[in-house]
């Protein structure tokens, strides 16, 4: 005869008593069950709208306190799944992989809009320009735009390597988006690019090892260790006014070269000991021309960021085209920083050898050839810095600045065109306010350089041995941010770059999407660029904005 299991008796089919009590055993057990899942339930563990989940067991190879190398904080071991992939963090887009694994999506998404004057109504000629032009061509003035700021995807990832003690393989792909135009190469009045924005891994991307006990090191392309080291510094990252606008930025054009990422890099990142780290980065030049005026090779682009030819002809007839407008070699990059979460100091040294400007040179200089004055004008550049922030985390205040010196090391008959050569000057303020909100107020100088190669509206004040120009400038950058939730923030800020006669400084470089600088639209011909074409630049304008915008992050 057939008979029932139920909570561990047997029960014979025998009679209707013995039935009677099979059913009522499992209306028992249902009710319980039925209990269990109500209970659940009402204690929020399905509720998804607050990031919650279903705790369940974590899969037997995967070992709590496991360690990101790429943030270096330990990852809690909340796992909603005991396949392939699990969670491992319910605030974050975080699964871990067995074998103590883990990859991250990550992004920045930042919009904002723009009212931004280019300071150039009413700009008179000083002596160079199209023929017969007296003012700027096209709009002058203010003139509302949409832009995209620093917008990111990526995904980043690390796994331990077996038998190598607590070494784990590290890997990241990051795109670069431009949300609010179409992406492609760049064309415009002020920057010409081959590299076409929104393209897979246009961003920071690497593979390499990283410890716990000796740091990390990796090969790829990123931003340098100079450029990252004062990021703390910078607020208003991807805002009109960054720093990065006179600071870092040797030309006051829309690069910043001594900001600007690196390809074909290997870097080495120290863990902290006793809150000191260490960085360091080389990238060789892989050019093999002596001048570094051909493309490096593997790259689309000139080091330093333009095609060959943005920089114009360095005199007309002479057929020279190539990286002569800031290309350089081989590149070194390092930083030493202090950080008790109190107090933050920094010392950062750069150098790019052979950076070509011969582009600079005008009509040539008495006694020698222009040939030889291009081969003259490559020369090393080098920037050092040396910074310091305070936090008073009794009042919620941020005080810091720090001072940069660049050179370039030209012959001295070329020193009157040399506008590489200065000093510079970073101050910040940031205050901490009730209700998740904060102000902020920066402040930039761009100290006279050692030269001029005066090729714009400059023409009648430098351009020549002996006189030299006021090319200095200030910018000064206010900034209010409400933090709506832990990922969305809004902001609204201010920004005002001064140029002195000879300065064309410009206003959104270092992650603006929409960079306002010292070029006007052109005339009767083209405006492709370049110093024998138009449009023309008209230094010694006064930029300024305002922008309200939006960021999140994930």
């Amino acid at each position: 005869m057939s008979g029932l299991v139920v909570s561990g008796q047997s029960f014979a089919q025998t009679s209707d008593e013995t039935t009677q009590q099979q059913i009522k055993v499992l209306q028992e057990q249902l009710q319980s069950l039925k209990k269990q899942v109500e209970e659940k339930d009402a204690s929020g563990t399905k509720d998804t709208s607050k990031r919650t989940m279903e705790r369940l067991p974590v899969p037997t190879d995967y070992k709590p306190g496991t360690v990101n190398m790429h943030t270096g904080q330990s990852i809690p071991s909340v796992a909603d799944s005991d396949n392939f992939l699990h969670r491992t963090r319910d605030d974050s887009l975080t699964f871990g992989m067995p074998g103590e694994g883990g990859i991250t999506l990550y992004g920045q998404f930042n919009v904002s809009g723009d009212y931004v004057s280019n300071g150039l109504a009413g700009a008179a000629n000083n002596g160079i320009g199209t023929p017969g032009q007296t003012v700027p061509y096209g709009k002058g003035g203010y003139m509302p735009a949409i832009s995209t700021n620093s917008t990111m995807v990526g995904l980043r990832g690390f796994q331990h390597v077996s038998d190598w003690h607590d070494t784990q393989f590290l890997w990241q792909l990051q795109t670069n988006i431009a949300l609010t135009t179409v992406g492609g190469t760049v064309l415009t009045n002020s920057n010409q690019s081959n590299v076409a924005s929104g393209s897979l891994t246009t961003g920071t991307s690497y593979i390499g090892f990283g410890s716990k006990s000796y740091g990390a090191v990796k090969v790829g392309k990123t931003g340098t260790p100079y450029a990252s080291s004062t990021n703390i510094f910078n607020p208003f990252g991807g805002m009109l006014g960054s720093m990065n606008v006179i600071m870092g930025n040797s030309g006051g054009d829309n690069r910043v070269e001594f900001g600007t990422p690196v390809e074909h890099a290997i870097w080495y990142a120290s863990p902290s000991w006793n809150n000191v780290s260490f960085a360091a980065l080389f990238s060789p030049g892989q050019n093999r021309a002596n001048d570094s005026s051909a493309i490096p090779s593997g790259s689309s682009n000139c080091n330093g960021g333009n095609i060959p030819g943005s920089g114009g002809t360095i005199s007309p007839g002479t057929g020279t085209n190539g990286c002569n407008d800031g290309g350089f070699s081989n590149a070194f990059s390092t930083s030493l920083v202090y950080d008790d979460k109190a107090l933050y100091v920094v010392a950062a040294y750069e150098t790019h050898q052979s950076v070509n400007r011969s582009s600079d040179i005008g009509a040539g200089i008495p006694g020698y050839t222009i040939g030889v004055l291009a081969t003259m004008d490559v020369a090393t550049e080098t920037a050092a810095k040396v910074g310091a922030m305070y936090h008073f985390q009794s009042t919620g205040t941020r005080i810091g600045g720090f001072f940069e010196s660049m050179k370039r090391d030209v012959p001295a008959v070329l020193a009157f065109q040399n506008e590489r050569q200065r000093n510079g000057t970073w101050l910040v303020i940031e205050q901490d306010l009730p209700g998740a909100n904060q102000i902020n107020f920066g402040w930039a100088h761009a100290a006279t350089a050692q030269g001029d190669p005066g090729q714009h509206n400059d023409g009648a004040i430098a351009g020549a041995p002996g006189q030299q120009p006021d090319n200095s400038a200030n910018m000064y950058t206010l900034a209010g941010i409400h933090q709506v939730d832990r990922n969305l923030s809004v902001y609204a800020n201010y920004a005002m770059t001064v140029n002195a006669a000879a300065a064309h400084y410009d206003l959104g470089a270092g992650g603006h999407g929409v960079t306002t600088d010292c070029h006007d639209a052109g005339g009767p011909i083209p405006a492709n660029g370049g110093i024998t074409g138009s449009p023309n630049c008209w230094a010694g304008a006064k930029l300024q904005g305002i922008s309200v915008g939006m960021k999140y992050r994930f």
